[in-house]
């Protein structure tokens, strides 16, 4: 097994590798057919990775064959965010998350590295408990239909974010939780592709108090990354961004579950629970004060 990084002409694999591992695993374990039969929905995501943070994935493969698995990286000012590891069906139990890991590791050089994963997948919080990542925060994935009518006269302080506004958004986040990743709300606000939203509260005094993005594959939009002062700011936040972007449609977000406030407000909402999911960090982690919507395009919390 020889550990590389991706190249362009390996997009449509990936892609395919991507929808396979996600749809065995959701299906044998969970019972659901959560991403259907079609791998396409999956390229957008491999692009925009690469479009983010060139030459930060790390493929497995034999000599001369298929791709066992991917796993993609996001160095940041603070620390190495670790992005989405998948492993091939007919590769499992050969070790090949674990080696690819130990890259990251490596290429991560000793800055810490944060991962958000399925707490319900002991096979990868095994991995990354052995690896010594330490969970710091219980996250609860969830979904609604947002209404067709939205919620007119709600929402009325938020506006969309400009490239004005990027380095606040990163100061924001620092103070607050310690991390900075300038770069993701650079690429947001440039939106090349037209695959984010990203929005923010200011207040009386010109300051943010919060912001929030969504990212939309063709299958899904998904709330996040998004960090604010206080719960009902997040709220806010939320609702107006979903008011003016997604009247009718169905998101997903990930919820801290210490959130109650957020969390009640979810299921008024109409919101179901997915998954639970789990904020781990490999080195040192921050206290984190504000109040975060972590996500996976690109991974974050």
């Amino acid at each position: 097994m020889k550990l590389l990084r991706l190249q362009t002409h390996q997009y449509d694999d990936l892609a395919r590798l991507l929808h396979s591992s996600l749809d065995v695993w959701h299906r044998t374990r969970l019972n659901t057919d959560r991403f259907g039969s079609d791998w396409r929905p999956f390229r957008p995501m491999v692009e925009i990775y690469e479009a983010l943070d060139p030459g930060c994935c790390v493929v497995a493969m034999d000599d001369g064959g298929p791709l066992l698995g991917a796993a993609f990286f996001h160095p940041r000012e603070t620390h190495v965010g670790v992005g989405i590891v998948s492993v091939s069906p007919t590769a499992f139990g050969r070790g090949v998350a674990r080696a690819m890991m130990q890259e990251i590791i490596r290429a991560a050089a000793g800055m810490p590295l944060r991962l958000v994963s399925n707490a319900m997948n002991l096979d990868s919080f095994s991995l990354y408990t052995r690896l010594g990542f330490v969970p710091q925060m219980l996250l609860q994935s969830m979904t609604m239909q947002v209404p067709e009518e939205g919620w007119p006269g709600l929402g009325t302080r938020v506006r969309p974010a400009t490239a004005a506004d990027v380095g606040a958004i990163a100061d924001l986040e620092f103070r607050l939780n310690g991390i900075r990743k300038e770069k993701d709300y650079r690429f947001f606000v440039d939106n090349h592709a037209d695959f984010w939203r990203l929005a923010v509260i200011e207040k009386s005094d010109g300051q943010l108090a919060g912001f929030l993005a969504a990212s939309f594959l063709p299958a899904e939009i998904m709330l996040g990354q998004g960090v604010a002062e206080d719960e009902e700011t997040m709220r806010e936040l939320m609702v107006g961004l979903m008011d003016q972007s997604f009247r009718g449609k169905k998101v997903a977000f990930i919820l801290p579950s210490k959130a109650t406030l957020l969390v009640q407000q979810a299921y008024a909402w109409g919101g179901r629970n997915r998954e639970i999911n789990v904020l781990s960090v490999l080195g040192t982690a921050p206290p984190l004060t504000g109040v975060t919507l972590a996500t996976f395009l690109p991974e974050s919390g």
